[in-house]
């Protein structure tokens, strides 16, 4: 079902632009133009942090923003703008079981081969951009005007962290040296730790740079006023993921083996492979936007 929506809404902010200048260029009622627009937004979206990890992709969520815009108008129909908003995204990635190995110490600094599995194991991510635009705007003439944006914005990072969560956690330690598989005792890290949940742990996100379009109608109402409805669809451009992480997934602690806690997919590194399991992340949204403008 989401997909559907997705491919809709795609379609039609590609195809409205090209109706938007077909038609402008045959709109008849000429009004009295300003030179200057503020303007405040609201828009809700279908947002995510796009990723791949073990083979599966990031889920879409809800998302929402809030925004004010300037815009100075170089003719009838054109205008230049920028602004700033504030933009929330999610992030969501579930699979039935997660499991691994590696090899650790214990706290008498023996070599092992610590081993786990979680069950049920799903991650989110939530993210707080300040987004600055910077776009073009073509509308047509007369009361009800067909509008077409296109721009691009800086993303910047006020606040992202990750939440996980499996409902049963395994673990045991392999010492090859006494060729036994230790499924406890518990004291030691081994044994059956039953639910498990991260809470707010950052993320550390890169700036964001985004591709802008919209389009829709804009109403032009009494005293110099304006409403505009449209769909908007912002595309990352670019990879924000953090950096290489030393941590894991599941992190055994021999100063403290019963601590456990998960680190995110996005910026946890293999157990067995280089690199991390998530190679790159970028932000996709789109949705319905309403901005009412005042011009002078």
């Amino acid at each position: 079902m989401k997909t559907n929506t997705f491919k809709i809404a795609i379609k039609n902010i590609i195809i409205m632009p090209v109706i938007v200048l077909v038609l402008g260029g045959i709109s008849g009622q000429v009004l009295a133009q300003s030179n200057n627009e503020v303007s405040f937004n609201l828009h809700g979206s279908f947002s995510k942090l796009g990723y791949e990890a073990l083979e599966q992709k990031s889920k879409l969520e809800n998302g929402f923003g809030i925004g004010s815009m300037y815009a100075y108008y170089f003719s009838e129909n054109w205008s230049l703008g920028t602004g700033a908003e504030l933009q929330y995204m999610k992030g969501a990635f579930s699979r039935s079981k997660i499991q691994g190995a590696y090899m650790s110490q214990d706290s008498e600094g023996e070599e092992f081969e610590f081993r786990y599995r979680a069950d049920s194991f799903s991650e989110s991510q939530e993210v707080y951009f300040l987004n600055i635009p910077f776009r073009i705007q073509y509308e047509s003439l007369g009361k009800t005007r067909f509008y077409a944006v296109a721009g691009v914005k800086t993303g910047f990072v006020l606040a992202s962290d990750y939440q996980s969560l499996s409902t049963s956690l395994k673990t045991s330690g392999y010492y090859e040296q006494y060729d036994a598989e230790l499924t406890e005792p518990k004291f030691s890290g081994f044994g059956e730790f039953g639910r498990v949940k991260n809470s707010n742990s950052n993320l550390a996100l890169k700036t964001n740079v985004l591709a802008h379009l919209e389009s829709g109608a804009k109403l032009i109402l009494e005293n110099k006023r304006s409403l505009y409805l449209g769909l908007f669809l912002d595309y990352g451009l670019k990879d924000i993921k953090p950096g290489l992480s030393k941590e894991r997934i599941v992190e055994y602690n021999n100063q403290n083996p019963t601590a456990y806690s998960f680190g995110s997919l996005i910026t946890a590194r293999r157990d067995v492979l280089p690199g991390q399991y998530v190679e790159e992340v970028r932000t996709l949204a789109f949705g319905l936007k309403v901005q009412y403008g005042f011009q002078f």
